[in-house]
């Protein structure tokens, strides 16, 4: 039997806390906490379709956190493998409605059409979720026929919403959209068009 002083016994412990404390606090990487901001969104009057395209691209590589609206730009995940469905962790990136929300340069007042211009690094999700988008819910948002969607409308369902990068011509269509934890945000190909639960969303007052 192997016989260990009490020093060695309190060393041990005290090294295995800070160790077990280190890595919960890389678990839970508040990314919201160390970076973002809380500033208030620039009212817009001129906006493009094109131009916000280019919003959503900065996005892209970037991380998903669940009820989140905050990321940078460096093309990877800062927060990776965060527990999914916790806002409490303050991880980067958006999730599916807070991205479109940012991206369509959205009001946090629901009765408000205009857009607003908010900086990545602003920690905001918006009022909706993905399936309040689909119900058009919002001054500034209505339902429209798929098969009338175009580049920057978007495509949800009761769970889910992505927007229209570009249509394909074989029916599909490049939908940019914050998509997990597991895939962060990016560009794919979806079939969410010929997809019955997903209907046609569109942020009204584009300029062009």
């Amino acid at each position: 039997m192997i016989v260990r002083s009490r020093p060695f016994i309190a060393w041990f412990t005290a090294t295995f806390l800070l160790t077990s404390a280190g890595a919960a606090s890389a678990y839970h990487t508040q990314f919201v906490a160390d970076n973002c901001n809380y500033a208030a969104p620039t009212a817009t009057s001129y906006i493009t379709r094109d131009g916000s395209a280019t919003v959503a691209l900065r996005a892209r590589h970037e991380g998903y956190q669940w009820a989140g609206g905050c990321w940078n730009d460096n093309d990877r995940d800062d927060s990776p493998n965060d527990p999914t469905s916790d806002p409490s962790t303050g991880g980067e990136g958006g999730d599916c409605s807070g991205f479109t929300f940012k991206v369509w340069r959205e009001s946090q007042n629901e009765s408000d059409a205009g857009f607003y211009q908010w900086g990545m690094l602003r920690a905001v999700h918006g009022p909706f979720t993905a399936s309040r988008f689909k119900a058009g819910h919002g001054a500034a948002n209505v339902t429209v026929a798929k098969s009338a969607l175009t580049k920057m409308d978007a495509l949800a369902s009761e769970s889910h919403i992505g927007m229209i990068y570009a249509k394909n011509a074989d029916g599909t269509d490049q939908i940019i959209e914050a998509k997990g934890e597991a895939y962060g945000t990016n560009i794919w190909t979806r079939t969410y068009r010929g997809d019955a639960s997903y209907s046609g969303v569109r942020r009204t007052g584009w300029s062009s």
